[in-house]
């Protein structure tokens, strides 16, 4: 369809390496999803392995965020969750 932004389905690596790694490609990709360029899609266990590698990596240095912080995050990414 004409005027709809490419799709691009990320895993939750990707989007791990998107949040924590600026430079990186998977970055690239959260940014011109942000820019609404492309449009980014992840199945609900990609959410589930996000909410993983992120609590581990903040246990990893003595942090946790809550569940309101989590929540925050999810309605802020630009990927849909199926």
């Amino acid at each position: 369809m004409k005027g709809q932004a490419p799709t691009y389905t990320v895993d939750a690596a990707t989007l791990f390496r998107g949040l924590m790694d600026g430079g990186s490609n998977a970055r690239i990709l959260l940014d011109l999803a942000a820019a609404n360029e492309i449009e980014l899609h992840a199945q609900a266990k990609d959410w589930n392995g996000l909410l993983w590698l992120i609590s581990t990596a903040l246990k990893e240095n003595g942090e946790a965020y809550s569940g309101e912080e989590y929540a925050s995050l999810r309605n802020r990414l630009p990927v849909v969750f199926h």
